[in-house]
């Protein structure tokens, strides 16, 4: 008899990732999803070069260490990448839990246990970003971790490779659908905020504003009709799929009141997510890599359409 195919359930969480480009004030060029991406692609390779002690990044709060393991682009701003991480000073006495036999301490407390975590990076199309699919693995690392990780290898790219120009990652949160059905609890809506980038702004406004030093985001606040209990549910669906599109809107928060009192809903607090039923490796118990990014592709594609 063969031995069964054991399977898990793996959560996913999905982002979207702009990259930030600095540069000299004297420096006119245009923002180009072109040079981000053959940037990031260089970066990537760049880590991959180095051994694998130069390669890791200690993360001491958790007693973690972290490092890039591969990186397959599969079309230029396309990528399937798995990070490995290994928690330390982590020692206790072992015991078979079939026989109750005691093994005693068997690790040191340099020593770890190895640990994926699979990240999808995809190039949203038509727009300055792209769209992540992270593993949420409780013994793996998370995205603030990777994004972290990323940036120190970006600043470290930017300085041993004589880039012109310093790069930061920034992700957001990819709001789940629960934030419109949320809405539909509502008694009443009497507040919509939308946050904007200021470069979105026309030049009337900013004249108007009459200042240099505006922050970079920029709320606009929007009150319901006097008369009415709720702000129209197409109007507020139509911003969250403004936002989802264009990437114009870069929040959005509605304030009302529920059958629990006052509520605020903000897409930035209701994450995607989704499970995918993938194979396990043998003894360890693992994600199957090629299946995850192969169901994670699969799912992908779907919400695209």
């Amino acid at each position: 008899m063969g031995t069964e195919t054991k399977k898990k359930n793996v959560p996913i969480y999905f982002y979207y990732l702009t990259i930030a480009k600095q540069k000299n004030a004297e420096d006119g060029s245009k923002y180009s999803m072109d040079q981000i991406v053959a940037s990031f692609s260089a970066m990537l390779q760049h880590v991959l070069s180095q051994s694998l002690s130069d390669r890791k990044r200690n993360l001491t709060t958790s007693e973690k260490i972290v490092w890039l393991d591969s990186v397959k682009e599969l079309t230029p701003g396309n990528y399937d990448i798995i990070f490995k991480s290994a928690k330390y000073n982590h020692v206790r006495k072992e015991i078979d839990t079939e026989t109750m036999e005691e093994l005693g301490l068997r690790k040191r407390q340099q020593d770890g246990d190895e640990e994926k975590t699979h990240l999808c990076i995809r190039l949203a199309k038509g727009q300055h970003r792209f769209l992540a699919v992270h593993e949420s693995n409780h013994y793996g690392i998370s995205i603030k971790c990777i994004i972290d990780y990323l940036n120190a290898k970006f600043k470290q790219y930017s300085e041993e490779c004589n880039d012109n120009y310093l790069y930061t990652l920034i992700h957001e949160i990819m709001p789940g659908d629960d934030f419109l059905t949320s809405l539909k609890k509502a008694k009443t809506t009497s507040f919509i905020t939308l946050t904007v980038s200021k470069d979105d702004l026309n030049d009337d406004f900013m004249r108007f504003a009459n200042r240099t030093d505006i922050n970079d985001e920029v709320q606009i606040l929007i009150k319901k009709p006097r008369k009415a209990k709720k702000f129209p549910e197409n109007l507020i669906k139509a911003y969250y799929e403004d936002m989802q599109s264009n990437n114009k809107i870069k929040k959005i928060a509605v304030k009302g009141t529920n059958e629990s009192g006052t509520f605020e809903a903000a897409t930035d607090l209701i994450k995607m997510k989704h499970y995918l039923t993938v194979e396990a490796e043998g003894l360890t118990n693992e994600v199957c890599s090629s299946e995850f990014f192969n169901k994670a592709q699969t799912f992908i594609d779907e919400t695209r359409r």
